[in-house]
Formats: C-alpha cells, sequence, structure tokens
C-alpha cells in the first residue's frame, strides 16, 4: 500500500475518543480499540480532554469518568455543543434521573457500569458503524474550499484551517446552495439529528463566522435571514 492509500485508510478509520480518568481502566479501553483497527484517542485529564476536543475530530465519544454527575453533565454538554459525534456516557449506577437527564443533554447511550470488555467493544464498534462520517462531497466556491477529508477549509487567500465536527457539517450543508435561506429547524434536524437547539444552532454560527473572518480576512460568509441562514458565495 502506497503512502497515499495509507492516509487514505486512516482518514476513512473511526477515531474513539475516550475520556477516562481511572489509571487501570483506561490503558485497557485504549487497548480493545486499537487491537480492533481502530483510532484511540485515549486522555485522562477531563481538562485536558476539553482542550483536545477542539483540535480533535473524532467519529464516537466515550466519557469514563470518576466525577459527580453534575460534572459529567457538563463535560457532556460541552462535547456536543462542539460535535455531532455520538457520545457513551459511562455511569456508577441505574439512577433513572440521572439517566434521563443525561439523555435530555445529548447523551446517546447510558452504560451502567460495570460492563465487560467484550460489552464495551460490542458497543464500540456498533456505535462506529452509526457515526455521522459516511462520505461527504467536496464544496467549493470562488472563496471557499471545503475538504471532507481532512474536515478543513481553505480560502481564497490559500491557508486551509481546521473547523469542528459542527462547523463543518453546517458549513457544508450551507453551502450546498449558496444563497438560499436555510430555516433554522431544518439545518438543526440535518447537522444534530434529533438532538440540538437554536442556541446551539447560533454559538455554532458564531464561532464558524468568526474563524472564517479571522483566517480568510473576508467576511459575510453567512448570512442571517428571519428563521434561518444561508452561505454568500461572493
Amino acid at each position: 500500500m502506497n503512502n497515499l492509500q495509507t492516509s487514505s485508510a486512516s482518514q476513512n478509520t473511526p477515531r474513539v475518543f475516550i475520556v477516562c480518568d481511572q489509571d487501570a481502566t483506561a490503558p485497557i479501553w485504549g487497548y480493545i480499540i486499537r487491537d480492533k483497527g481502530l483510532v484511540a484517542i485515549l486522555e485522562s485529564s477531563v481538562q485536558r480532554a476539553m482542550e483536545r476536543s477542539f483540535e480533535e475530530i473524532p467519529d464516537l465519544i466515550v466519557i469514563d469518568v470518576n466525577a459527580s454527575h453534575a460534572q459529567r453533565i457538563e463535560l457532556c454538554r460541552q462535547f456536543r455543543s462542539l460535535s455531532a459525534s455520538p457520545i457513551l456516557l459511562f455511569l456508577p449506577s441505574n439512577n433513572e434521573s440521572e439517566i434521563l437527564e443525561s439523555y435530555q443533554n445529548g447523551v446517546d447511550e447510558c452504560v451502567i457500569k460495570p460492563i465487560s470488555p467484550a460489552i464495551f467493544l460490542a458497543k464500540i464498534i456498533a456505535w462506529s458503524r452509526r457515526s455521522w462520517s459516511e462520505p461527504m462531497k467536496p464544496r467549493h466556491t470562488g472563496r471557499l474550499h471545503l475538504d471532507p477529508s481532512h474536515r478543513s477549509a481553505v480560502g481564497s487567500n490559500k491557508l486551509e484551517f481546521k473547523l469542528t465536527n459542527l462547523e463543518f457539517r453546517l458549513l457544508h450543508l450551507l453551502m450546498s446552495r449558496p444563497g438560499y435561506a436555510f430555516p433554522a429547524e431544518d439545518i438543526i434536524e440535518t447537522v444534530w439529528g434529533t438532538e440540538g437547539d437554536v442556541i446551539l444552532l447560533k454559538n455554532v454560527i458564531y464561532r464558524l463566522r468568526k474563524k472564517l473572518e479571522e483566517v480568510t480576512n473576508e467576511k459575510n460568509f453567512i448570512k442571517t435571514w428571519p428563521g434561518g441562514y444561508s452561505f454568500l458565495e461572493e
């Protein structure tokens, strides 16, 4: 396999971001995932995990931390604000109120511990198949080029910059029909699926506009309409 084929295969391999602060457990989860041929991004520090969440583009997020339920929920909220990828949250007990709150805050599956390595791996494989990372076509206009293989964009100044999962999905959708005002409800349904709300959408739009303008030194990429948004080609 040549270098180009190797790079392409690596890009298509599901990436699992594991946040686990337990010294005995974290290496096991990482080993199981890598042994199956998947990419494991392992982080034991919650603070460092949040910092890396802006850098990495995972297809699946696993959160297994010894913290209060409020801290776990906050961590899930922050990941959901950046990514549409499935989130698996490990919980220490079968507490119905905590499970309901977790789902209400963007978690895709609650996993009650203890869990065997075999079941853990089965869940990882099942969710990696459902990940949003299906092939996407490149988008190109006079001012911007989107590269799905790198989740990045290149402006007319030839500078390449990375986008978060949600930023890329949103921009990819808007650029599919330049000038068309997508209703906010349609954007949320396409980008988040059943999760997401208008406030999250506004936050992503704000971050995306700021990033586009700072890197490209151009303005007015995204226009706000009553109840929706559009991408301006020129």
